[in-house]
Formats: structure tokens, sequence, C-alpha cells
């Protein structure tokens, strides 16, 4: 069968069912019929994107998208040997993850992320976190003590010296 594997342009989504339509302008403008993505996770793509199409051997109409293949215009923000990177938004960088020796980076950009980031059920950090920024809690439970500008909670006191009373506070219980 000739062409087998073509590269086209998106030219419909349907969103519910995971398919796209194509467009071959080097066949007279065709288009097929809609056609599953081939993926295992859910991110489609735009109308005008360049796809590459697997089409089965019982006609063009019958076949796979592929996804977007890397060229001159599409190119990998970044590359190297046991790197995995998942660009989550369609801008290079507005939110990624990235997994490279050992360690797992969640990015996100600030100017284009406008929402909230959300964890269901508990968060387990072993080792240092940096907080570049603030926290917003309605309540922080701690199994130590927490120390913040290297005052102790735990352990902290206050002198006082003014005109009811004099002397040192005990620790919080």
């Amino acid at each position: 069968m000739e062409n087998v594997i073509r590269v086209g342009k998106v030219s419909a989504i349907d969103y519910q069912a995971g398919t796209v339509r194509v467009v071959y302008h080097d066949k007279d403008d065709s288009v097929t019929r809609p056609i599953p993505m081939l993926s295992p996770e859910y991110k489609m793509p735009e109308i005008g994107d360049q796809v590459l199409v697997v089409h089965l051997s019982n006609g063009t109409e019958a076949g796979v998208v592929l996804g977007r293949p890397w060229s001159d215009k599409n190119r990998p923000p970044e590359s190297g040997a046991g790197l995995y990177r998942k660009d989550l938004g369609r801008a290079i960088g507005e939110a990624v993850i990235r997994y490279l020796d050992g360690a797992l980076t969640i990015q996100v950009d600030v100017a284009h992320f406008t929402g909230d980031v959300t964890i269901k059920g508990d968060l387990k950090i072993t080792g240092d976190l940096t907080v570049a920024g603030r926290i917003t809690a309605n309540e922080v439970a701690a199994a130590v003590d927490v120390v913040g500008g290297g005052v102790s909670l735990a352990h902290h006191t206050h002198t006082c010296s003014c005109a009811i009373s004099s002397g040192t506070t005990s620790p919080p219980t």
C-alpha cells in the first residue's frame, strides 16, 4: 500500500472521542474521516498542527495519529540521555514535569499559570523543602519542631518587663 505513513495537518478535533480529521495538502486537500490519537495520555493537538499518521493496510481512511513529530518548527525544548520531560501546557515551560538523574521537578511558570496547584491526599517530602514565596494554609501540623528565622516554635519564650509583671514566658504546650 502506498502512503502508509503520512504527514498532514489537523483540520478538525473531536475532543470527547479523542479523534482528529487530517488534511493532506499534497493530496488535493483531501480530509480523512475522524482518526483516533494513539496515546496513553490525553493531550489533543490544535487545528493546524502538523501530525504523523499511520494508515492501516485496509485503506487510507483507517489509521491512527501518532502525534506531533519534531521538526525545524517544533523543536524539543531540551534533550539528553535519560531525560523525561512532559510539557503540560501549549507554551514551552508553561507547566512541566521533568525527571533526570533521580531528580523529579514540577515547574509552573507563574507568568502563564493563573490557577491553583492542588494536591489531593497526603504529600510526603523527604529532604529539604525550599519555598520562594508565601505559604497560605488554614492549619499546619508538624510532628517535630518548626524553626522559622532561627526561632524554635516548640522552645520559643518571651521576656517581659512591663508594668504589670516581669519574667519569662514558658514555651508553648
